[in-house]
This record gives C-alpha cells, structure tokens and sequence, in this order.
C-alpha cells in the first residue's frame, strides 16, 4: 500500500533568531565577520528548503504479512523508501492504534536515504488483545546536525489488522446430536456408527469394549476408537458481555466484567472452533453493546463468527440477555441446543429458560464470573466469593438437569474441558 503526504511540520526558531541577529550585525557593523554570518544563514535557509522538499517527495510503501491475526501471533510490517533526492539521514516512525484513543510506535530507527536507492525496514509485534488495530502515521524526521531547524514529514494511508481471539483446544462439548445426517439412521439412543472408526484418542474413563487394543498394544498405553456420528448437532450460543440491570455492588462487578469478556470470548471462539470443525451447525448471538448475530443459516463458518467475536465490546447499560432471548424464543427447535455464557444470572431468569427448554432439545448456562483455569496450569485452591443470587441458582441446578437445564458456575480452579466432562458424565 502506497502512503501519501498528509503533512509537514517545519520548526526553524533558532536559525531565524540567528538571521535576525546577523542582519542586525551586518547593519549595524558591515565587515567580513557580519557578512560571513550572512551567507552563513543563506546557506542555512538553502538547506532548509532543500531538506523539507526531499522527504516531501519521499516514495513510501507499507505491507502487512497478515490482515488477520489471532492473539500473541506474530505480525510483520514492512516499510520501503524511495528517495528522489540527495542523501539524509533521517528518523523514521510507524504508529498503530490500538484503541480508540490509544497508539503507539511500531517502530523507531534512524536509516540514511541515498539518491535513487530503496530502503526496506522490517518490524515485528503482536497483539495481546482481540479487535481492530490500524496501522496510521509514518513519520520522517529530520533534523540539522547543529540543531537549526527539523522537519516531520506525515505520510497516511489506514491499514487495518483484526486480531482475533485465540482458539483453546477443546476435546468435547455437550450439545446434543439431533440433526440427522443423510443417509444416516439414527434412534437418539445411539448416535455413533460403530462400523466406522475415524480415529483413536487416549483413555479416559471410556468402557473396556471401546479400547483399540491392537493400537494400544503397539504404543504402550491405551486408546479407544472414536465412531462417526449418525446426526450431528445444532446449536444457539448466546454470549452475553454486558452487566445485568439485577446485579449488586455494580461497581465492583463493572470491574470484573472486564477481564470476563476477554475470558468469555475465548470461551466462546473455542465452541464455536470444536463444533464447525466437526461439521456441527452453530448459531452466534452477541449480547454486547450492540446485538451481534450470525445469520440463522445451514452453513457452518466458524471464521466469521469468531471475526464477530474480535469487534464485540460490552457495555455496563448495554442491552440485556432476558430480553433477547425472550425475542428469539420463537427460533427455537426441538433439534436445538441452546448455549449460554454468562458472568452473572439470578434465579430471575429459570422461567425464560424453562420456556426455551420447552422448545429445544438441550440448555446448558455457563455462568464465568471470575475466569476458568488455563490447562497448561495445575489447578490452585481459590477462594472466590459468590453472590447469593448466583448461589441460589446453584442449589437449583441439580432439579434443573433432570429437565435438560443444565447450569454450571466455573470455578477458576477449573477448565472448560471439565466442566464439560462433567456434564457428559452418566
């Protein structure tokens, strides 16, 4: 991408205190010192144009070796400089926003511009944070080497990077296989085709008569077959970022909602990632400071959702989840599981997902109010504090699963894999 000149900022105080000073001496004194700082200063202006027009004429080229990038991954942006003009050795900078209100150099390096020669300059950084980051101003600057005068020289041309959130391996998920694969029988007690093995994976508490043991035998450890599935599932995720209306201490969970939606969204990415990947129908609904939503189509594509994903930003009075559910009620299907992600719910809410679950096949509330535990880590005791509300919800969830409503709060001790473990457990 070719950048163009936006601006040029000259500040040249010093060498017009100095011209005024040796006009008033070659006035007030005419010798050869007063003419010599004269033509000093003569010389000097010369050089200031001359100067401010090279790197007004400056070729400049930008490219990005990605436009999306997930979390932590490495991005390359590469300026090239074409100078038409004498040699200089300037200071260039790249600037990239990454908030709103919020930029920062990418880089900062002095390079030397010669007459008709190229200069590339390379920088790498990555991004700890999801959302659109924009490559902005390219600034060259130049300043005389006795200080006299300096030049900035704006060149602009917006180059987006999104940053999507970064995918979590997940092994399971417990939605239910009630979309029928064609050509596929299927009773709803047992979704698996047991004639075809499309894999193994290591032991896990499975029956002895799914253990592969010709496999196990030649690596040393257990393995168990894995089946294709004779119906795959369709599922509705709602994630909610924003803060209840119902909620205590709202200052306080204001703050907490913070580091929930960064942990809620990679949650949700990671769904959305496993169920696409094995060819399962998902259905995205952002509650954020806008309502997001992936259209209700037959088409699995996890990109676009988790791109959807990257923009989402909660809000303290933004739109609450009860009413957009209350809305979409009517989209439900017995084929349905209804998934929702949550960082705080009261006991408020059980009518509405008894009235969903009336119409699906499956809802399961994942309530993330302080985090889950990273599976690289060991699991460390925590002592989170939860409000009485979300308790009461708790104590209730044991009634709620025989009736398919299943609700778990996460512990940060926890991961997500097993608090799906547990669902699926008999």
């Amino acid at each position: 991408m070719k950048l163009k000149p936006r601006k040029i900022v000259s500040s040249n105080s010093l060498l017009a205190i100095l011209t005024v000073l040796s006009t008033l001496w070659l006035v007030a004194n005419l010798n050869g010192f007063s003419v010599l700082l004269s033509v000093s200063c003569a010389f000097l202006w010369m050089n200031y144009f001359t100067t401010r027009q090279t790197i007004a004429n400056l070729e400049v080229e930008r490219f990005s070796n990605r436009t999306r990038a997930f979390t932590n991954e490495d991005v390359i942006v590469t300026h090239r400089l074409y100078n038409n003009s004498g040699s200089l050795r300037v200071t260039v900078l790249s600037q990239i926003e990454i908030a709103e209100f919020l930029s920062y150099n990418l880089l900062e390096q002095e390079v030397t511009l010669k007459k008709s020669q190229t200069v590339t300059i390379q920088a790498k950084t990555s991004f700890s944070t999801r959302g659109r980051k924009v490559l902005t101003d390219f600034v060259v600057v130049y300043e005389h080497p006795l200080g006299f005068f300096k030049h900035w020289a704006y060149y602009h041309a917006d180059q987006e990077i999104l940053v999507l959130p970064k995918i979590m391996h997940l092994e399971s998920f417990p939605s239910r296989l009630r979309e029928l694969l064609p050509g596929s029988k299927s009773d709803f007690k047992l979704l698996e085709d047991t004639t075809q093995v499309k894999g193994v994976r290591e032991y896990s508490n499975e029956p002895l008569n799914r253990v592969h043991w010709k496999i196990s035998a030649k690596l040393g450890s257990l393995y168990v077959k894995e089946f294709d599935f004779t119906a795959i599932s369709s599922t509705i995720l709602y994630l909610d970022l924003n803060l209840s209306k119902e909620i205590f201490a709202k200052n306080v969970w204001a703050q907490i909602r913070k580091n929930y939606e960064e942990e809620a969204v990679l949650a949700a990415s990671s769904i959305i990632y496993w169920l696409t990947r094995f060819g399962n129908l998902i259905d995205l609904v952002v509650i954020a400071k806008d309502v997001l939503k992936t259209n209700y189509t037959p088409k699995s594509d996890w990109v676009s959702a988790v791109e959807l994903l990257a923009m989402a930003k909660g809000d303290e009075n933004g739109p609450q989840l009860n009413e957009e559910l209350a809305k979409d009620l009517y989209r439900l299907t017995p084929s349905n599981t209804l998934v929702i992600i949550s960082m705080y719910l009261t006991d408020s809410l059980l009518p509405l997902l008894i009235n969903a679950r009336a119409k699906c096949s499956r809802v399961i509330v994942l309530l993330i109010p302080y985090g889950y535990r990273d599976p690289r880590y060991k699991p460390s005791r925590t002592y989170e504090m939860y409000p009485i509300d979300m308790q009461r919800l708790g104590d209730r969830a044991k009634l709620l699963e025989r009736e398919q409503i299943i609700v778990r709060i996460v512990k940060p001790s926890q991961t997500l894999q097993e608090v799906f473990d547990e669902i699926q457990s008999p």
